[in-house]
């Protein structure tokens, strides 16, 4: 059984696995960074197999923005993870949208296996924030939507306890997002805008972020199918001469703002924490 939460980016197109087993369906993604122009150009090229995501409109063509607060242990270890190509690794984050006190916010816990990737997600109260990331048990009260299974965010809380994390970094940017309305979990996303900050808990979940260096580092293009690789997907590749990379968005902003500066603040920061 499926259900769909909330009038928010990424809360209405992607479904949330209601069973005890919360993972939405196995997913693999390929990356690559393309120019401005090359971007209009696979715009063009992909119009025939997708529709545009509700969210994307005419006002703001270039996408609506996406924030995420990354969690990692004061040493950075899933920042080291990416960065040394471990390839099972995993990220812990809070995605939203908006800085509204009625608007849910998304507890994440998103796992590279090879290949493939497996996402838990779960819509939450922004006013439990705090005390989740403090360690407080999770409860049933704690979700946005109490139809929603506890399993994703009782593991996003164990992980968090196992590693000792604390909130590091937002990272932001803008997405223009596309869906195949045959294969409904296939997308095609552009990201612009990269952008970060330290951050702070006192100031909380905050949408006045700083560009990442280089300040343009062109857009960011992602292909992400489930199952079977689509056709029209590898014809893209080809007819672009698109060379897959790593893109992590969390390390190029940690690397922008500096490794040791973001390290010795994440350091003070847990010290200064109450015990979890």
């Amino acid at each position: 059984m499926y259900i769909r939460y909330g009038r928010f980016p990424g809360g209405v197109t992607e479904e949330v696995n209601s069973m005890p087993n919360s993972y939405l369906p196995n997913r693999f993604e390929r990356k690559y960074v393309v120019s401005e122009e090359k971007a209009c150009d696979i715009r063009r090229f992909i119009q025939s197999h997708v529709e545009p995501d509700e969210f994307l409109t005419p006002g703001a063509p270039q996408g609506y923005p996406v924030y995420s607060l990354y969690l990692d242990s004061p040493m950075l270890s899933l920042y080291e993870a990416t960065a040394q190509g471990m390839m099972n690794r995993f990220k812990l984050r809070i995605r939203y949208y908006d800085d509204s006190p009625q608007s849910p916010i998304f507890f994440e816990v998103k796992r590279r296996l090879n290949q493939v990737v497996k996402k838990l997600r779960v819509s939450v109260k922004r006013e439990c924030m705090p005390h989740l990331l403090a360690g407080i048990t999770p409860s049933k009260s704690d979700l946005a939507d109490p139809r929603q299974d506890m399993y994703a965010l009782a593991e996003f809380c164990r992980l968090r306890t196992q590693l000792r994390a604390i909130g590091t970094l937002i990272v932001g940017y803008n997405r223009e997002a596309y869906l195949d309305p045959v294969a409904g979990k296939n997308r095609v996303t552009f990201d612009r805008y990269l952008r970060a900050k330290q951050f702070d808990p006192a100031k909380g979940l905050i949408l006045d972020l700083d560009p990442v260096s280089p300040a343009d580092p062109g857009v960011i293009l992602e292909l992400k199918y489930v199952d079977r690789f689509p056709e029209w997907m590898q014809q893209l590749i080809r007819t672009f001469g698109l060379e897959r990379q790593s893109v992590p968005k969390y390390g190029w902003s940690i690397e922008s703002i500096g490794e040791p500066v973001v390290m010795t603040r994440s350091i003070r920061l847990f010290r200064n924490a109450i015990p979890a």
